[in-house]
């Protein structure tokens, strides 16, 4: 008789040389589904598309306990016992609803910079993102997981700014170079944010336009705890940092579906950015302004949020007394971006 091969004491090693060893496949055949669904989707007028899409992040609410869990945890801590249980559950699905469409519509991206812009999209405000950039310095541009953020990106380039968008790459390499060609299409351009600092300060002496989400949690110690939804939420000061730094002017840009199926976009009045004291209290209070901004855009529009993100998951500590970015160091301040 053979010898019984005894369990291993170390399971956890096992799994992790598993994984390591199969890390090519499963990245492959992620990268074929990716292109397979999206090619699929593509073959449907869009209205079919998004409306696909719109199911795909029902289906993803009813299947996934924690992100649901999280996105009506954060309904609740935003908006306190004035939403009651069931009109957090209908904001969550409906929030579930749009993640889904946002990524469904990357099928249409290469159509929709062919069409006419004004059958995509209508814009107000579009004058305080030409006025900032004619400044010479470039231009910070900020939103948030919010609207239609990806469209947005896509479009600026063809009203005369195209983007610099600080990305998190992806491990998956197969993909993250497929998705970075849809980014693309319309002449923007990627910054990795493992190099964002001068990638970012490059581009605004370039007199580009270099797009930022500010409303993701940050982890460590590089985040700056600012008021959201009145509890202090670890917050990422790169956008501040680059703009007291450079001199660049700040311009919001949100974005909302509207029933006919263009999206309306809409950027605001630049933001003051100026030194009246020490660099870190200058951060933070570009920092708050900002993002107050964006919470009341989320207020007006809970539903185009991406409530799934957990963003009060960092508390305050130590570590944010002591916030290197905090003090105006560009490079510790771009690797606090999400």
């Amino acid at each position: 008789m053979g010898r019984t091969r005894r369990p291993s004491r170390f399971p956890l090693l096992r799994r992790i040389r598993h994984l390591d060893q199969t890390r090519g496949v499963r990245h492959f055949l992620s990268y074929l589904c990716c292109r397979a669904l999206l090619s699929a989707l593509a073959l449907l007028p869009r209205p079919i598309g998004l409306r696909l899409g719109r199911a795909c992040g029902l289906l993803f609410y009813v299947l996934s306990s924690r992100h649901r869990r999280i996105a009506i945890d954060n309904l609740g801590i935003a908006f306190g016992e004035g939403l009651a249980p069931g009109a957090r559950a209908r904001l969550a699905r409906a929030s579930f609803a749009h993640a889904g469409m946002i990524m469904a519509d990357a099928a249409y991206f290469a159509r929709a910079v062919r069409m006419p812009i004004e059958r995509v999209a209508v814009y107000e405000g579009r004058e305080h993102l030409l006025e900032a950039a004619a400044g010479g310095r470039g231009v910070l541009v900020f939103s948030g997981h919010f609207g239609h953020w990806e469209l947005v990106a896509l479009l600026q380039a063809r009203i005369g700014v195209p983007f610099s968008m600080v990305v998190r790459p992806l491990e998956n390499r197969r993909l993250d170079r497929y998705l970075g060609r849809l980014r693309r299409v319309t002449g923007n351009d990627l910054i990795s944010k493992y190099a964002a600092a001068r990638g970012v300060l490059r581009a605004l002496r370039s007199g580009r336009a270099v797009a930022l989400l500010i409303d993701q949690n940050v982890r460590g110690e590089g985040g700056l705890f600012v008021d959201f939804f009145g509890r202090p939420a670890s917050t990422t000061p790169a956008l501040a940092t680059f703009a007291l730094k450079s001199g660049a002017p700040v311009v919001p840009v949100f974005s909302y579906p509207r029933p006919d199926g263009r999206l309306l976009i809409r950027y605001g009045p630049a933001v003051p950015v100026a030194r009246s004291g020490a660099l870190s209290d200058d951060i933070r209070a570009v920092t708050q302004e900002c993002t107050r901004l964006l919470e009341d855009e989320i207020r007006r529009h809970p539903e185009c949020w991406l409530w799934m993100h957990n963003r009060w998951r960092t508390r305050p500590g130590a570590a944010a007394i002591h916030d290197p970015a905090a003090r105006g160091d560009a490079t510790a301040a771009a690797r606090s971006l999400p």
